[in-house]
């Protein structure tokens, strides 16, 4: 009978290990995804992330705007977040605090065609959602 218990401990040990193991890799991934500066000029919006990448779309090459509502991960304190997509594969989250503090939503109300009340209505989308606000005319 010890050997099963101690087979029992050790499995429980090592289950407890490997979990401990998943949340230290999420919680990682996350801070990794944190935004840790945004910059918005005439040419474009830049948004550098904790973990050295960078993501950068030019006004000139937008195409679609999209707010997604969320209550988890990196951006749950936010709740929103607008992805500004060139296209498929290349594109800029921009959390919705800053997005309001950096001018972004002042750039955006100067597209062609943005209507300003359909991205408030998106952002004011219970969680989880995903709205498209705009997507640039003939593109």
């Amino acid at each position: 009978m010890l050997p099963f218990l101690v087979m029992g401990v050790a499995a429980v040990a090592g289950l407890a290990g490997f979990l401990a193991y998943l949340r230290s890799s999420r919680e990682q991934r996350v801070a990794a995804a944190a935004t840790v500066g945004l910059s918005v000029d005439d040419e474009r919006v830049e948004r550098r992330l904790a973990d050295g990448r960078v993501e950068t779309v030019r006004w000139s090459e937008l195409r679609e705007v999209e707010v997604i509502t969320t209550d988890v991960g990196v951006h749950r304190d936010d709740g929103a977040l607008l992805v500004l997509g060139v296209d498929d594969t290349h594109g800029c989250l921009v959390p919705s605090r800053l997005a309001a503090e950096r001018g972004v939503i002042e750039r955006l109300a100067g597209l062609p065609g943005f209507d300003t009340r359909r991205l408030v209505e998106a952002l004011d989308q219970p969680p989880p959602s995903r709205t498209t606000c705009w997507v640039r005319p003939g593109g």
